[in-house]
């Protein structure tokens, strides 16, 4: 199903007039698509053809003109912004301290987990980048309860480059660190409203998942390699009694000693 105007093309006398003519709209895909494209094209040659009615000089004609013409370089707003993006705000997060503790230290222990046991010969296992990057998103979720900021702002804050950026929130992403939501938002421009893309948010938590599981296994234990860690019971004198004296002291001396002090 296509759509069709009876009203003649917009600027037709253009090219008769020495300007180059506007290059065709960006290609789209899918019949639904195609039919967006037309009502989007239509909306957008009657919003020209009104301002072009309210232009007073040539100057404001052509202004008009090179929008139109920018708009149909561009093609349609809805094949600018990524797929699954939504109308949202970016979700509140109530992260504190120990929460914050408690992320990194999941973090660190699948990286050396993943180093000790799941990595290629001559090769690390998570990149040391990712704490970096999960680093900056915590800093910014426990000071402003929330974080969106774009790509180039974590790779500033992170001293890393964008495309690092990128493979770390895949990766956290991958182990359930971080929920990546992906938003668009509506601007006024001169020929009408338009959805761009906007930066993404992020919800940050405990690792979920692979990533709880991965933590589960890589489990830091306990510092001692020889003993295990002593028990919290009490064991006192009285109940267990004399046992061998102790070193130097005369025989006799410490029984009469202990059967003084156990008689008070």
């Amino acid at each position: 199903m296509s759509f069709t105007t009876n009203q003649p093309a917009l600027f037709s006398g253009i090219e008769a007039e020495g300007f180059s003519a506007a290059p065709p709209p960006a290609p789209v895909k899918s019949a639904r698509s195609r039919n967006r494209a037309a009502w989007w094209r239509q909306d957008l040659e009657r919003t020209a053809a009104y301002l072009m009615g309210q232009a007073r000089t040539e100057d404001e004609r052509a202004f008009v003109e090179k929008l139109y013409g920018e708009a149909l370089e561009k093609g349609p707003d809805f094949i600018n912004y990524r797929s699954k993006s939504a109308f949202m705000a970016a979700p509140k997060l109530g992260i504190d301290r120990n929460a914050y503790a408690r992320i990194l230290n999941a973090l660190d222990m699948i990286e050396r987990g993943t180093y000790r046991h799941c990595r290629e010969k001559g090769k690390q296992g998570l990149p040391r980048t990712a704490p970096k990057v999960l680093k900056c998103l915590l800093n910014l979720a426990l000071r402003y309860g929330e974080v969106r900021p774009s790509l180039g702002g974590i790779a500033g804050l992170a001293c890393v480059c964008k495309q690092t950026v990128v493979n770390c929130l895949k990766l956290l992403e991958f182990y359930g660190f971080v929920i990546v939501h992906r938003r668009i938002m509506r601007v006024k421009t001169p020929l009408g409203f338009k959805v761009v893309q906007d930066t993404n948010a992020y919800t940050i938590q405990e690792p979920k998942g692979l990533g709880a599981l991965a933590a589960s296994i890589f489990k830091r234990a306990c510092e001692s390699k020889n003993w295990s860690a002593s028990s919290i019971k009490i064991h006192p004198i009285k109940r267990t009694g004399p046992t061998s004296q102790p070193w130097g002291v005369p025989d006799g001396v410490y029984g009469s000693l202990y059967a003084q002090w156990e008689a008070t």
